[in-house]
């Protein structure tokens, strides 16, 4: 599953200009065995300046940096280091390292970190000062980690000149202690899982592509004509939309989905859910560097599953979403729940026996290293339960959650090193602690266990600030540019803590000034928010019985994905599973068209030029990835230095 075909080497190994670790292809001057202070200063200092700048725009202006899998700022780094790296007093290498770190450790206070919990930790209180029905859950509150100081809470929602630190120590130490276990467990996970990914079955790593362009020396991507052209497409397009925003008249293609509705058609065809038409440069880009027939199984797995509303609306039956039983056909998230739990148990059955051969080429001291990180990720989980226990979860909810949880973000990563894609969600609405509920149910649930399950599926409902898929590709990128796997585990694990301090730092800062519940702030953050405590008041009011049929439906989803895997292990090379686990999430639901655009360009230059057409294609798609990035990050910095607003480029 998802090693390299001979038939189509999307591998950076088979990419024009990038050769394997064996050939040196970084040009590096020195192995940084021993990192020195100057490395650990600019990522602190680059750390700093850039979630300030992320913290007032994701939070204030409403442009979202942190989202990408290639994110805005790592790559504007990117690109100043590949136009001033000569001049700068770091080695090739240091300033990869400083690239790797730096997207490794600042999504910890994005979507899924600190940008959705802080929002919750005074909601209850807020609330309850004007709508009375929350007031029941006040003493709820009394052994939460959460912020209790009534003026406190009041500042934060409406807005003050300064943070009150002390009202908010419990509630930092807490859950920094819980992000910080996470971010140990995902540390573990993949130094044990890396050498599987990267070394044995060389999975592609799509996302690696641009900085490994960007950061070899001895490729001349800037003297190519086809890259130049990439690059303009999405930055002539892109400008003329945030120019198009100031004056109408000028004309402009949008590029972010829109949908077009079946609903006026005859039946049974205006079942057919609305089809997003998007052409994200960027997803099209990266898809290029996707293997064929995985590119393939997204795109037309993605489509499929719409049909199958058109068949039930034949059959007479309803489609919906999460209401009844009878309305949720053919209940996609359920179906995609239990999809990435089975993927990520998939990617762990057979890491296992992919692991008798690479022990084999391994060294005693590397062996030792993997037991230790095993050793590691179950003592991490066992903080992580321990402190959702101790925040008021019962143990089997709580167990059953963060299990979700880290199937999520393992099958997250694996989808990263082999699909790429521009962001990545699991399932949305069928989330951890709701797959936890649907199977224990909350009878018996406290108002604190129930304020609790809220509160961690801040964390839960969104695997984007989980570290591990950066992890992976990280180690992937040090392993061609023969950095040592220690360095950069070690400093990922230092750079955490700096990131998740100074994170706190600037969001703080930024929601006290704008003021969380005012018409000053960026609003998706606490819609989120208000979305996970409508839930918890849903359940204090009517409770949740054992979801029977969505149970079912989680293990067809599973059954057919085990299914789909088993069928390649066989040599039956046909749909890959990983279409489908992507099929029912919001990640295809807004890339099929640039899936396909991009599958069918790729299949064409192999199928008439062969490998030497589609390597000839590797500068252009590079430079649509990085025009793509490079505006919305040059045009989002202009916003944010004049104080105008910007085209919103994402949503």
């Amino acid at each position: 599953m998802g090693t390299i075909d001979s038939s189509d080497r999307s591998d950076p190994r088979f990419v024009s200009g990038l050769t394997s670790p064996s050939n040196g292809s970084f040009s590096v001057n020195r192995s940084p065995q021993k990192v020195r202070f100057r490395v650990l200063a600019l990522i602190v200092l680059l750390q700093a300046c850039l979630l300030i700048w992320v913290a007032d725009s994701e939070l204030s202006v409403g442009v979202h940096l942190l989202c990408y899998s290639l994110m805005i700022p790592t790559v504007l780094y990117l690109v100043a280091v590949r136009l001033l790296g000569r001049w700068l007093p770091f080695d090739r290498d240091e300033l990869l390292l400083v690239y790797i770190v730096l997207t490794i450790t600042l999504p910890i206070v994005g979507y899924g970190g600190l940008r959705f919990l802080i929002g919750g930790l005074g909601y209850v209180q807020y609330l309850s000062e004007t709508d009375p029905q929350w007031s029941r859950f006040l003493p709820g509150l009394l052994k939460m980690p959460v912020l209790r100081d009534a003026e406190a809470v009041r500042a934060f929602y409406k807005g003050a000149r300064e943070v009150p630190w002390t009202a908010w120590t419990v509630p930092i130490a807490f859950w920094s202690a819980y992000l910080l276990a996470l971010s140990g467990l995902w540390i573990c996970l993949s130094g044990i899982l890396s050498r599987i990914w990267v070394k044995h079955e060389r999975l592609t790593f799509p996302v690696t592509i641009l900085p490994m362009q960007l950061m070899d020396s001895k490729d001349e991507l800037t003297a190519r004509p086809l890259f130049w052209f990439g690059f303009a497409v999405p930055a002539v397009l892109q400008t003329l939309l945030v120019v198009h925003q100031w004056v109408p008249s000028v004309p402009a293609l949008q590029l972010k989905a829109y949908n077009i509705s079946f609903a006026n058609v005859s039946p049974p065809w205006n079942a057919f859910p609305p089809f997003p038409v998007g052409l994200y440069p960027m997803a099209v880009g990266l898809a290029y560097f996707v293997p064929s027939d995985v590119s393939f199984s997204c795109w037309f797995l993605a489509l499929a599953m719409r049909f199958v509303y058109v068949i039930g609306a034949a059959l007479g039956i309803e489609a919906g979403g999460l209401g009844t039983a009878a309305s949720r056909f053919p209940y996609r998230e359920e179906q995609a729940a239990g999809a990435w739990i089975a993927f990520c148990g998939i990617v762990l059955w057979t890491g296992r026996h992919h692991w008798r051969s690479v022990a084999k080429a391994i060294s005693q001291r590397e062996q030792r290293s993997v037991r230790l990180f095993g050793v590691g990720a179950i003592l991490c989980s066992l903080v992580c339960l321990f402190l959702m226990v101790g925040a008021g979860l019962p143990l089997f909810a709580a167990a059953l959650a963060l299990g979700v949880y880290i199937a999520y973000v393992v099958s997250g990563a694996r989808v990263r090193a082999e699909a790429g894609a521009q962001w990545t969600f699991a399932p949305l609405q069928f989330t951890p602690n709701r797959v936890a509920a649907s199977i224990t149910t909350t009878a018996g649930w406290s108002d604190q266990a129930l304020l609790a399950s809220g509160l961690f599926s801040l964390i839960h409902v969104d695997i984007r600030a989980q570290s591990m898929p950066y992890l992976m590709e990280g180690i992937n990128l040090a392993e061609h540019a023969r950095i040592p796997w220690r360095t950069v585990i070690m400093l990922a694990a230092v750079g955490t803590f700096t990131a998740l301090a100074l994170g706190w730092a600037a969001t703080l800062a930024k929601w006290y000034e704008v003021g969380a519940a005012t018409a000053k702030a960026e609003q998706y953050p606490m819609r989120k928010v208000a979305i996970a405590f409508d839930e918890v008041q849903r359940l204090a009011s009517s409770g949740m019985l054992r979801d029977s049929v969505g149970i079912a439906a989680m293990i067809f989803g599973g059954a057919l994905t085990i299914f789909l895997a088993a069928l390649r292990s066989l040599g039956l090379h046909g749909l890959h599973p990983l279409g489908y686990v992507l099929c029912n999430t919001l990640t295809m639901n807004a890339f099929i068209v640039p899936f396909f655009v991009a599958w069918l360009v790729k299949v064409c230059l192999l199928r008439f030029g062969g490998h030497r057409a589609y390597r000839g294609g590797v500068p252009f798609f590079v430079g649509v990835i990085l025009g793509d990035i490079t505006t919305q990050g040059v045009w989002t910095l202009i916003g944010w230095i004049l104080h105008v607003p910007i085209y919103q480029f994402l949503t």
